[in-house]
């Protein structure tokens, strides 16, 4: 799909290759948003394969609204990649899948530059996932806090990409963004900016869940129990799980424990309040609306509600740590605990947080960079990385071989290696 702009005289050549519904959300979103160039956004066969459903709320508002997306296999991606004379890879997807594009990419007689990146918050930075994407010419981050910390794991891993920093596509405000309630003539002047602000009680608490926090069954428990005490105590307000699949549909990441699940058990025990829990599927546009607040332990969805200027409050029971991958947000002033949600008291982050954290000025350099990556890769100008190469394609076949090895084996192998 050619984004046409008038001051551009050759379009920038774009394909893009995605796994899984949150990866395509964003490569949808941040070529929608380039302009000058000409996309081609494929789907590839994989585990995590999207629904028709779920591509179709992964697209939506996009210039893919309403189109079919290709589904490929890896021995497809040659041909693709040539047939388009693809001036860049965009390797939107889980590292393995990355890992096989670029090499794919880079074995060409003309290889394109290769391009990856995150499709929401990127912290903490992972040497495993920055050595699946070891061919890579750059990666996009979203925030300052990104940069910082992907360069440095760039040279801990001597992985000499470019990192480039723009903002996240789905973030729309132009400026910082403002709570949108009626508390918003009582928001506090910069001299109180370190203070988190209150809102009335929503007509709607939107829980967003991740498939990997919190993990323990106890804790996702007295999330849901905290929904269910909130429509208890308010009979003009309900709440609602959004849904991030179907049951059996599949995510980026495994979920142990289905909050689906959780709700049926809570309900069969009697909990009051459990039967006002709603299930919500659908784009997560449709649920940030004026009189929703948005609750969350740590996901992209909290950025996206301070976008649109909706209440949101981070969970601060579980704490604030790596493993949780919310670290970014323990000084926000948007935390609080189950009983805040429980009482529905909601509130917003600082602006002091806002400009340091995602919402920074874009200038639209990132085009300016894929510009320049697209014109080296015409005139044959990219790094031929061949130790690299070979890195890539030994780390390929170990993950190849675990995947076919019985876990006796496996095991074994292991016990044998940490041996010498």
């Amino acid at each position: 799909m050619s984004i046409p702009d008038a001051h551009s005289v050759e379009p920038i050549r774009i394909v893009s290759v995605s796994d899984s519904e949150s990866y395509l959300k964003w490569a949808t979103q941040l070529l929608s948003s380039l302009p000058g160039v000409e996309a081609h956004v494929y789907l590839i066969d994989s585990p995590i394969l999207p629904t028709a459903e779920q591509i179709t709320h992964a697209i939506a508002g996009t210039a893919w609204a309403g189109r079919t997306i290709p589904v490929v296999t890896r021995t497809d991606l040659a041909h693709i990649i040539t047939d388009h004379h693809a001036d860049i890879v965009l390797g939107a997807a889980t590292g393995p899948i990355v890992a096989q594009l670029f090499l794919t990419a880079h074995l060409l007689d003309h290889r394109p530059a290769l391009v990856s990146g995150l499709p929401g918050m990127g912290l903490p930075a992972s040497k495993k996932g920055m050595n699946y994407r070891r061919l890579m010419d750059a990666f996009i981050t979203h925030s300052f806090a990104e940069v910082a910390q992907y360069t440095e794991v760039s040279a801990l891993t001597q992985v000499p990409c470019e990192i480039y920093l723009t903002r996240l596509p789905m973030l729309r405000s132009t400026g910082i963004p403002q709570l949108v309630t009626p508390a918003s003539a009582s928001q506090p002047d910069a001299g109180e900016a370190s203070k988190p602000m209150q809102t009335e009680v929503p007509r709607t608490l939107v829980f967003a869940p991740q498939a990997k926090v919190p993990e323990a069954l106890g804790d996702r428990e007295a999330i849901v129990a905290a929904l269910a005490e909130f429509a208890s105590r308010h009979a003009d307000s309900n709440a609602v799980i959004k849904m991030r699949s179907r049951p059996g549909e599949h995510e980026t990441h495994h979920e142990q424990h289905s909050y689906v699940d959780i709700r049926k058990g809570l309900r069969d025990l009697g909990v009051p309040g459990t039967e006002r829990i709603e299930l919500g599927y659908g784009p997560l546009d449709d649920f940030l609306v004026p009189g929703a607040a948005l609750v969350t332990v740590s996901s992209t969805a909290a950025l996206e509600a301070f976008d649109r200027g909706i209440p949101t409050l981070l969970i601060s029971d579980f704490g604030f740590d790596r493993n949780l991958l919310n670290e970014a947000f323990a000084d926000s002033g948007a935390t609080g605990s189950l009983a805040e949600v429980t009482a529905g008291t909601i509130g917003f982050p600082t602006s002091a947080w806002l400009a340091e954290n995602y919402f920074h000025s874009d200038d639209g350099r990132l085009r300016h960079h894929l510009e320049l990556l697209a014109t080296r890769a015409r005139a044959g100008q990219l790094p031929n990385r061949r130790s690299a190469v070979w890195k890539q394609k030994r780390l390929l076949i170990r993950a190849e071989l675990r995947t076919m090895a019985p876990a006796p084996v496996v095991r074994a192998y292991r016990k044998l290696r940490y041996a010498r």
